[in-house]
C-alpha cells in the first residue's frame, strides 16, 4: 500500500515538474505466438491537386518548377498514412527500412533499426523524403545534405494534428555534402505527436513525422496496404494518421498467432 502510494506521488510530482506523466519506456523483447494485423486504406471523392511552385532560389538544381502532392491515391487506394498502434510498451526490435520520396526529388527517410529507430534523413534532389514518415523523440536524427547548395532545415512541433498551430524546434543551415546531428527533445516537444519537416529555401520542401516510441508503426503503400507483425496478444488501439485528411481510430483485439484483416476509409471534404 506504502509502495503504490509512493508511486502515485511521484507520478503526480513528474506531471507537475515535466508536464508529461510518467510513461514505461518501450523495451525490446522476444514475441511468443505473436499475430499480425494487415489491412487496407481506401479514399473516395476528388483527392486536392498538387501544390505547384515557380522556384525562385537554385533553379540549376532544383528545377524551374515544382509540386508537391500532399494526397496520394492510386484507383482508390490512399498511399503515405501513417498507422500506429497504441497501448504497446513490449515487442519485437525495431525494423531497418527506408521511404523514397516522389520524382524528382531523391530524398528518403532510412530507419535504420534495431533497439532504436535510428532515423536518417537523406536530403538529395532538393528533396528530404516522402511527404510522411515517423520520429522518435530524445534519439539523435541524421539529415545528410547531397545536393550541392545550402539547405536551411526548420522543423516544428504541431500542438494541434493539422499543423495549424506550430513551435520551432530546429532552425539549422546544411551546406552541400554536410551532415548535422539533430534530436527532437521531449521538452520541446512537449507532448505534441506531429513534426513538420520545411526547407526556409525552398517552400516546396515540406514533410510530416509522427512521433512514435516503439516499432508497430507502418505506412501504407501505392495499394493503400499496410501490416505489423509479431504484435503482442492483447487489446490495443490503431491509429491512421494523415496530415491533410485527419486520424481514425480503430479499437483491436490480437489473439495468439492470429491474423486481423481491417480497413480505414478517407474521403475528400
Amino acid at each position: 500500500m506504502e509502495q503504490k502510494f509512493f508511486i502515485a506521488l511521484m507520478s503526480s510530482f513528474l506531471f507537475l515538474v515535466t508536464g508529461a506523466p510518467l510513461i514505461q519506456a518501450y523495451e525490446v523483447a522476444e514475441v511468443q505466438h505473436g499475430g499480425t494485423i494487415q489491412g487496407q486504406v481506401t479514399f473516395t471523392g476528388s483527392p486536392p491537386l498538387p501544390v505547384r511552385f515557380t522556384v525562385e532560389k537554385n533553379p540549376d538544381v532544383c528545377g524551374q518548377e515544382r509540386s508537391l502532392l500532399k494526397v496520394e491515391t492510386h484507383n482508390g487506394f490512399l498511399a503515405g498514412v501513417v498507422i500506429v498502434l497504441e497501448g504497446i510498451q513490449t515487442g519485437k526490435p525495431f525494423p531497418a527500412q527506408g521511404f523514397s520520396g516522389m520524382v524528382p526529388g531523391e530524398g528518403e527517410f532510412r530507419y535504420q533499426g534495431g533497439k532504436a529507430l535510428g532515423l536518417q534523413v537523406k536530403t538529395k534532389g532538393c528533396n528530404f523524403g516522402p511527404f510522411t514518415g515517423v520520429v522518435a523523440a530524445d534519439e539523435p536524427v541524421k539529415f545528410a545534405n547531397q545536393d550541392t547548395i545550402k539547405h536551411t532545415l526548420h522543423t516544428f512541433a504541431a500542438l494541434d494534428h493539422k499543423g495549424t498551430i506550430l513551435r520551432t524546434v530546429h532552425n539549422q543551415d546544411i551546406h552541400p555534402q554536410d551532415a548535422v546531428d539533430r534530436s527532437f527533445d521531449s521538452n520541446k516537444l512537449r507532448g505534441s505527436e506531429v513534426v513538420r519537416l520545411t526547407c526556409n529555401r525552398h517552400d516546396f520542401m515540406q514533410n510530416w513525422l509522427y512521433v512514435v516510441d516503439h516499432p508497430y508503426f507502418a505506412l501504407s503503400d501505392r495499394k493503400g496496404g499496410f501490416a505489423l507483425e509479431q504484435v503482442p496478444p492483447g487489446t490495443y488501439t490503431l491509429l491512421a494518421w494523415h496530415p491533410i485528411l485527419g486520424e481514425q481510430r480503430q479499437d483491436v483485439q490480437v489473439l495468439p498467432d492470429g491474423q486481423l484483416s481491417l480497413g480505414f476509409h478517407f474521403g475528400a471534404e
